[in-house]
């Protein structure tokens, strides 16, 4: 259990007492969750509230940079946020927790209910990290999630300003968690699908991609039929609903939001 707190005061104090028995304090909703063991195996708190640099949002050519402790309420509230972000953010629907969870933690915690990460790796965002030398290098969200990072901290969230993203997301009540989020965007390359699905992990849709890519106008049953015979997407029966009920959702939330950034009617 956690005996020690380290009020950090530059980013590079933060990385450099990073160690296996030491865990980054954000904003606490996920490391003082109720449930939550990270606090428990550990044995420092390395705090990053006193961070300098940690925060504000500004903005590049096509491109707006984010502090890892912008909250989500600063999201929903900077109006150099893209809109697609906002809406990502606003799924957490407790203002107390949105002034309490940060953009870097949530993406930390890499949870199978995430709010933002299916729209980040949707949108392609790039992650700016330090590690324990205090020399920062930058890489795809699609690749953090995919691991190899462990111990280094998140500063910073590098995402596109002007990009076609519409996200759902779906739980029994606006506190509860969510059985899936899922999120599309729309670039020259073709369609990006990204979802978070409890108890099967963060996934990247690459067999939706390559359908809708090749094929945009095809059936919502084609689709249903495609996404329930599909060998590689691992889901269960569990109190969330069952494997044939997640594969159902996936599949028609996937062609609603083919449809809505074609400018069709979903």
């Amino acid at each position: 259990m956690a005996n020690k707190l380290l009020m950090a005061k530059t980013p590079e104090e933060a990385a450099g007492a990073k160690t296996l028995t030491a865990v980054f304090l954000a904003g606490g909703t996920e490391v003082n969750r109720l449930g939550s063991d990270i606090a428990e195996t550990a044995d420092t708190l390395i705090s990053l509230k006193k961070c300098a640099g940690l925060s504000g949002i500004s903005e590049d050519t096509g491109y707006t940079e984010i502090g890892s402790m912008c909250t989500f309420q600063d999201l929903v509230e900077a109006d150099k946020t893209p809109g697609w972000l906002k809406e990502a953010a606003l799924f957490m629907a407790s203002r107390t927790k949105r002034n309490m969870a940060t953009i870097g933690g949530n993406i930390a915690a890499a949870r199978d209910d995430s709010y933002l990460i299916p729209a980040l790796s949707a949108a392609a965002a790039v992650i700016e990290l330090m590690g324990s030398d205090g020399k920062t290098k930058r890489t795809g969200i699609r690749e953090y999630t995919d691991g190899g990072f462990d111990g280094m901290l998140i500063t910073k969230v590098i995402v596109p300003s002007n990009i076609k993203l519409v996200s759902k997301r779906y739980s029994n009540t606006a506190q509860s968690h969510a059985v899936l989020t899922m999120s599309a965007s729309l670039t020259e390359d073709g369609i990006h699908m990204h979802g978070a699905v409890k108890n099967a992990g963060l996934l990247h849709f690459c067999d939706l991609e390559k359908r809708f890519s090749e094929e945009p106008s095809v059936s919502e049953q084609e689709i249903i039929d495609m996404v329930r015979t599909c060998t590689g997407l691992e889901t269960a029966d569990d109190m969330f609903g069952s494997d044939a009920y997640k594969r159902y959702l996936i599949a028609v939330t996937a062609y609603d939001l083919n449809r809505q950034l074609r400018g069709k009617e979903a």
